[in-house]
């Protein structure tokens, strides 16, 4: 798999994670939706190091790095 590919399946998660916290939140499960809504930000973020070819730290918190 290429950069290219392994970004796209990076933003392919992203968006499944963002339904997931969307369907969370219609049903009431805060803590779930907040939790999903943060993962779908950071393969979102993740993907696109990726396809700029940057090698982004392997830890949670990536804040430091920009």
């Amino acid at each position: 798999m290429n950069t290219e590919e392994m970004s796209k399946a990076y933003f392919r998660d992203s968006e499944y994670t963002l339904l997931e916290a969307k369907n969370a939140l219609k049903q009431g499960i805060h803590h779930r939706s907040v939790r999903r809504a943060q993962e779908s930000v950071e393969l979102a973020l993740k993907a696109a190091l990726r396809l700029l070819g940057l090698d982004y730290p392997k830890r949670h918190e990536v804040g430091g790095f920009f």
